[in-house]
């Protein structure tokens, strides 16, 4: 199976605070699973391409993976839409898009069209008429698409999701919610599009699908408030922090979530992302820290760290290979791309991050109007 990355960016081939990524070390994984044949990348330029090249070489050396010299392919990576000519001639049998939040429609628009299996990374769009225009294109295809909506996978928000379905917490009466990343990420890492999208967009839509997910209640109001000053100051023309209260309805039942969130966390915190989250209903609590899981670590040369090796994490024993949540979300649409052809999946069950995607960019509107408007409450129809 020939699988395409489009986008270079530090989910792919990571960071100084994830070094090798997320993306990468699930090819090396499905790779050695015998699900990849060959692997192309193409980015919006030659040197990143080469750097996804670099590190993929140097993931499969470690992990004893038999790679050919055709199996890492660098195509032609030297503008935005480089991407055309790479689906035209690399003929993907999938297609991973990791590129910025703006982008998502477009370039899944011609995924789809070039019949090709596909996992974007959320949000699949900003905008709920382009979310719906998506879901209409893949209807009757028999393919595979999803949405990157990783912490559905994470074993500590699948235990909240049975506390809820077993009505542990008895009626929900309101969640509180924060999720906040260091200065870097937009000062640095996203500096090119940070002004394109915020801290709710980027980061408060996973829990907006999470909540989804774990309840089935669905979105009726919102409003929100933002604060800006840091970041205008740096030239980058988005929102400091963002809260956000949702209504959320099921019959005649609802509850409250308060999602707080910012770009602005020292740069010295003790993990990249802090995040926390704070179930209450009329029968019990449940309470969250992902960001502290109770490891952490400190040396004469690095400061204290707050550790989650359950995401992605290289696994040390008698056989090297990665694991983690991130990593078993990638893996999974692969194995199901490569399979799909020979098995008789229900692909509604497959595919529902990408239909649920609505409930999120809906939230998401509704949250980028609210704050527009002087934190007018916005309906969600």
């Amino acid at each position: 199976m020939k699988l395409l990355i489009i986008g270079g960016g530090i989910y792919v081939k990571g960071s100084q605070f994830n070094e090798n990524g997320t993306i990468i070390p699930s090819i090396i994984e499905s790779i050695k699973e015998k699900n990849i044949d060959q692997v192309g990348f193409v980015t919006t330029s030659n040197k990143s391409a080469d750097a996804c090249i670099k590190i993929s070489k140097k993931l499969s050396k470690l992990l004893k993976v038999k790679i050919n010299p055709k199996t890492f392919l660098k195509l032609k990576s030297n503008s935005k839409v480089s991407y055309k000519k790479a689906i035209k001639e690399f003929k993907p049998d999938a297609t991973i898009v990791v590129t910025p939040d703006h982008t998502h429609y477009k370039i899944c628009k011609d995924v789809i069209l070039s019949n090709s299996n596909l996992l974007v990374v959320k949000p699949l769009s900003d905008k709920a008429e382009e979310v719906k225009k998506l879901v209409n294109l893949i209807k009757n295809r028999r393919k595979i698409y999803q949405v990157e909506f990783h912490k559905r996978l994470d074993e500590a928000n699948l235990t909240l999701k049975k506390f809820i379905f077993e009505k542990k917490l008895g009626d929900l009466k309101y969640c509180v919610i924060e999720y906040s990343q260091k200065k870097i990420i937009p000062e640095t890492l996203f500096k090119n599009w940070a002004d394109k999208s915020n801290s709710f967009q980027y980061l408060g839509v996973h829990y907006i699908d999470l909540i989804y997910f774990m309840t089935k209640f669905k979105p009726v109001r919102v409003w929100a408030w933002g604060q800006k000053g840091y970041l205008t100051k740096k030239g980058i023309n988005s929102w400091d922090a963002v809260q956000a209260t949702v209504e959320w309805r099921s019959k005649n039942r609802k509850f409250f979530s308060y999602i707080i969130t910012n770009w602005i966390d020292p740069n010295n915190s003790s993990a990249t992302s802090d995040q926390k989250i704070n179930f209450v209903g009329d029968k019990g609590r449940f309470y969250s820290d992902q960001k502290n899981r109770g490891i952490f670590t400190v040396s004469d040369q690095n400061n204290f760290s707050h550790l989650n090796p359950y995401f992605t994490n290289l696994n040390l024993s008698e056989r090297y290979f990665f694991d983690g949540y991130g990593v078993k979300n990638v893996k999974n649409f692969i194995r199901n791309s490569k399979q799909n052809e020979n098995e008789n999946f229900n692909l509604k069950t497959l595919n529902s991050t990408f239909y649920e995607s609505i409930i999120s960019t809906k939230v998401i509107e509704a949250v980028n109007k609210s704050l527009k408007n002087k934190s007018k409450v916005i309906d969600i129809k």
